[in-house]
């Protein structure tokens, strides 16, 4: 699946993992209100297609993964309306975040705000060595709103996070290397092909029990010890009397028993 290289967001189909890419690189992949629409609906069909295993979002012409919202799309808006568009971007965080199989970030070069925010809302970052992290917004007066304050200190901890959103400086790959940002980190002619490797390790499992367990490890941030262990036990027991669980157990048996023959 592909789609025409003008529009704002493309679309590619690499086997299990479907390949969302930011497509304004004449604006650093900054974030249009046509793009944005876009990319919400990118993604939902994403999630919603039982073909795809993985969902990596890219951004195009190698030098941003994206540089976050076009400030000529905030700067005429009133303090209702920035809320209303806060909103509308933390439900797409969410829905990547959130959703029912593993998301990952492809950064090749600047995530910068919103795009630093939307890396973030990815369960993954694989990046080239020439990524740059940041959060620029207090530069301007202003502040993260699609969610970076919270999934950066879930990602980064409290004291790194702090620093990043407070001071708006640029951060170099080897700085958020060293504080355990990315999953993955590759010379820049190899990051797509690290990416769809990396991509690859979650293709196998079948879907139900992959969101389980997703939702397992997400919550294990959030919950105490003892509630998170329930969670982790409500999604052990709505997954194991299903077909696909029964058929695994039965095949790993048969296979020890051919072993012993």
């Amino acid at each position: 699946m592909s789609s025409s290289t003008t529009a704002p967001v493309l679309i590619n189909q690499r086997g299990a993992v479907r390949v969302i890419t930011l497509n304004r690189p004449e604006k650093l992949n900054a974030f249009s209100n046509e793009l944005l629409d876009q990319l919400e609906i990118a993604v939902s069909e994403a999630c919603e297609d039982d073909a795809t295993k993985a969902i990596v979002l890219a951004g195009a012409g190698g030098k941003a993964f994206s540089a976050g919202n076009d400030i000529s799309r905030l700067a005429g808006l009133d303090a209702m309306q920035a809320h209303a568009d806060m909103a509308r971007g933390q439900r797409l965080m969410l829905r990547l975040h959130e959703a029912p199989k593993p998301t990952i970030a492809m950064v090749g070069g600047y995530a910068l705000g919103g795009g630093f925010e939307l890396a973030l809302a990815c369960n993954f970052i694989v990046a080239s060595s020439k990524a740059v992290f940041g959060f620029p917004e207090i530069r301007l007066d202003t502040l993260p709103g699609w969610g970076g304050t919270q999934l950066a200190v879930a990602k980064l901890g409290m004291a790194h996070a702090m620093e990043m959103v407070l001071s708006g400086q640029l951060y170099p790959m080897a700085q958020c290397e060293a504080w355990g940002l990315v999953s993955r980190v590759c010379a820049p002619d190899a990051l797509e092909d690290e990416t769809l490797a990396f991509a690859s390790l979650f293709t196998n499992g079948h879907p139900f029990a992959v969101r389980m367990a997703k939702q397992a490890v997400l919550r294990a941030g959030e919950l105490p010890l003892a509630a998170g262990m329930d969670f982790e036990a409500a999604c052990y027991t709505a997954n194991f009397g299903t077909p696909h669980a029964l058929a695994g157990l039965e095949a790993f048996l048969q296979q020890g028993r051919k072993k012993t023959k």
